[in-house]
């Protein structure tokens, strides 16, 4: 709209919710993460069926860290929300979201890994809800807070994953520059220009796409 080229992607996130009427999941337990690499739980027999089809051999390869989950909704309410993303390449932007046909069975393969009770549902957790959206962010997934080279124009965004707990502090830096206020330390780190530093792009070609993010 005004021209401006930022450096920024898109990264497709889903969640399903499903219910756990076995109550495996005791309803109060806080929103759980497993920050180890998964490989996805399936018997000898299942092992060798899928390696023998190249279409469904990268099912049997080590999945990213990062599934997770909680419980949903009040009372008795028997909702699991389980989230993972395993792809993390890029994805244009196509709305609504689309997402792999086994994008939940293999979520609850990776969340029995997590938490082994949850296998008793492979095969038989009945249809669950999936949905989701985008991560939009940076390739060293640090945010965009900063005046735009466009006069009047500024930028807060770029917020990856972890939008909720960055607004506060990224509101104020923002203000900070649309008000001309004294600026933290911290501030050059979230500028557009910082892609003009050569040493700066150099080095976060060494730095995961998933730095910082859950």
């Amino acid at each position: 709209m005004i021209g401006v080229e930022l450096p920024v992607f898109n990264e497709l996130h889903g969640k399903i919710a499903f219910r756990d009427e076995l109550g495996v999941i005791p309803r109060d337990v806080p929103l759980m993460i497993w920050e180890d690499p998964v490989d996805l739980v399936w018997s000898e027999a299942e092992r060798a069926e899928l390696a023998q089809d190249p279409e469904t051999a990268w099912l049997l390869q080590t999945f990213p860290a990062g599934v997770h989950f909680r419980p949903e909704g009040e009372g008795d309410s028997p909702i699991l929300l389980v989230l993972w993303t395993y792809h993390l390449d890029p994805k244009p932007v196509i709305w609504p979201p689309s997402f792999d046909p086994e994008y939940a069975e293999i979520v609850m393969r990776g969340l029995a890994r997590m938490v082994p009770g949850l296998a008793t549902y492979l095969g038989k957790m009945g249809k669950p809800y999936v949905d989701g959206g985008y991560y939009c962010k940076t390739r060293e997934n640090r945010p965009l807070v900063t005046p735009l080279p466009v006069e009047g124009a500024y930028l807060f965004g770029a917020v990856s994953g972890f939008g909720i707990m960055a607004s506060q502090a990224g509101a104020d830096l923002l203000a900070a520059h649309i008000t001309g206020s004294p600026l933290p330390d911290y501030a050059p780190a979230f500028l557009l220009s910082r892609y003009g530093d050569p040493d700066y792009v150099a080095a976060i070609d060494k730095v995961a796409a998933t730095s910082g993010q859950l």
